[in-house]
């Protein structure tokens, strides 16, 4: 039987954890643009993260009593909890094993950037439930192939290529682990056309961003609500800077940078995983996918394919973006394994003492299951009191100090100047200005990486509006020289 009560305990378990440790301000980058646009309804950066922003917004029109910010954050939260709880479903359904699902989850959900990661509304969450479903959804199909299982698969990969553009690794893997396994029927007009309907139900948050084509709608740039022609809204779904710069460079240019970026990054990479698990865990799902491999090969190579596809993007990925998000499929991928490595060692026992009377087969089993819950618990109680908590602490302390110095910021600052930041840091002044109303007028111009945000000085300067700057880091040094030189009155705000 499905063991419901357990799921509804860790439910319960879970949502204690992350709704507690939810970060109650607004923060930087991606989180806090999915705070802010979440409230206003806006488009993020490309792929759009429909899914994210559409659910956001509902959620901040329905509770009103709490600051956006932290209503964003819950959100996030439960996308954590139901990843977790999916998690714990996947994990049983390869393994018939309460236990190895509960160890695997544990594992997880305490994992030091997941869990801070998970902290604020973002893409890891959302990345991972749907990774665990549909990992589900191919396990229950492979058992027994039928069009309701083939539906949900169908369903699932619709929903899954709302979030983030990794799902598109899923895609091919998908399609050739349904072609593998097909049942009578699978090629009839009427089941091929449920399918495709299951795809389309799956896409529906796209229409959060297609409405852009008809209502004025938040962008990333410029900040003013834009009403998006076609061009516009491809641009905001595929990334521009990336495709132009795959345009404009030769490939053999692009493959040799790629090969120099995966091989700086590996150090990198080899540490946060080691961060997240430990040796015990990383070599445990190792084996566990070679038993996989066993019991369920196609499941095995759906799995293969993903991790490897998702490192190799990962490790390629131009250095501006955070590389270390898309390692969060490979978290998932190994610990569903590890799930699956403490189930065959359950069973395992119960073969190697097989020979034994009852009694002693139930003894044996209790034992490796107490020894595997204590392992847990240990887990359990490192993560809580180590790096993995203060990270959260600080993230949570970090979000408080910043929003505070983001509303300074904006009550200082003159009405109708204009404001020069970096992208990440703008979120605290947006939200301020957006979400909480502190409006008066002003407007935030972000710089990327150099000098290019700054072409606007001259027209600011013909409008006769006062220009703030931040302080920030030293790549910004040679654009606040340009600014001095251009003999524009400015004024240098702290670094948010």
């Amino acid at each position: 039987m499905v063991p419901v009560f357990p799921g509804a305990f860790l439910t319960l378990i879970l949502g204690t954890f992350y709704w507690l440790s939810a970060v109650t301000r607004v923060g930087g980058g991606d989180w806090g643009q999915f705070q802010t646009f979440g409230y206003m309804g806006g488009i993020a950066h490309p792929p759009g993260y429909p899914l994210i922003i559409g659910t956001t917004y509902v959620a901040t029109r329905v509770v009103r009593f709490a600051e956006p910010a932290h209503v964003a954050n819950i959100v996030g939260a439960t996308f954590a909890v139901a990843a977790g709880v999916a998690l714990f479903y996947a994990g049983w359904l390869l393994t018939r094993s309460r236990v190895a699902a509960l160890v695997a989850t544990t594992v997880f959900a305490t994992g030091y950037s997941i869990w801070s990661e998970e902290s604020q509304v973002g893409l890891v969450s959302v990345q991972t439930l749907l990774v665990f479903l549909l990992i589900a959804a191919l396990a229950a199909y492979g058992d027994r192939p039928a069009g309701p299982r083939l539906l949900a698969i169908a369903f699932l990969t619709g929903l899954s290529l709302t979030n983030h553009g990794l799902s598109m690794f899923m895609l091919p893997a998908t399609a050739i682990y349904v072609a593998s396994r097909r049942f009578p029927g699978i090629a009839r007009p009427g089941t091929l056309l449920r399918a495709v309907t299951a795809v389309a139900l799956g896409l529906t948050p796209w229409l959060h961003v297609v409405r852009g084509l008809v209502v004025p709608v938040p962008i990333d740039r410029p900040e003013n609500l834009t009403r998006l022609g076609i061009l516009d809204l491809r641009h905001q779904v595929f990334d521009r800077s990336l495709a132009k710069e795959s345009q404009d460079s030769h490939s053999d240019q692009l493959l040799e940078a790629s090969r120099q970026k995966a091989l700086a990054e590996w150090p990198s990479f080899a540490h946060d995983l080691l961060r997240e698990y430990g040796w015990v865990w990383i070599a445990l799902s190792l084996v566990g996918w070679l038993v996989l491999a066993r019991q369920r090969p196609r499941l095995a190579a759906w799995i293969a394919w993903i991790g490897l596809a998702t490192l190799w993007f990962s490790l390629i990925t131009p250095p501006l973006l955070d590389s270390d998000r898309y390692s969060s499929v490979i978290y998932a991928l190994l610990v569903l394994c590890l799930a699956v490595v403490i189930g065959w060692a359950i069973g395992a026992v119960g073969q190697l003492v097989g020979t034994f009377t009852p009694d002693r087969l139930r003894i044996a089993t209790l034992a490796v299951s107490l020894i595997l819950l204590a392992s847990a618990g240990l887990r359990i109680h490192q993560q809580l009191t180590g790096p993995a908590r203060f990270n959260v602490v600080r993230l949570r302390e970090n979000a408080e100090e910043q929003a505070e110095i983001g509303l300074g910021i904006v009550r200082h600052m003159e009405p109708g100047g204009v404001y020069f930041t970096n992208w990440t840091s703008s979120w605290y002044t947006r939200y301020a200005r957006h979400v909480l109303g502190v409006d008066r007028g002003l407007s935030i111009e972000t710089v990327d990486y150099g000098s290019m945000g700054f072409e606007r000085v001259s027209e600011v300067l013909a409008s006769g509006r006062r220009l703030y700057l931040q302080r920030s880091t030293p790549q910004y040094e040679e654009s606040f020289n340009l600014v001095k030189r251009a003999g524009v009155f400015y004024e240098v705000l702290p670094k948010t």
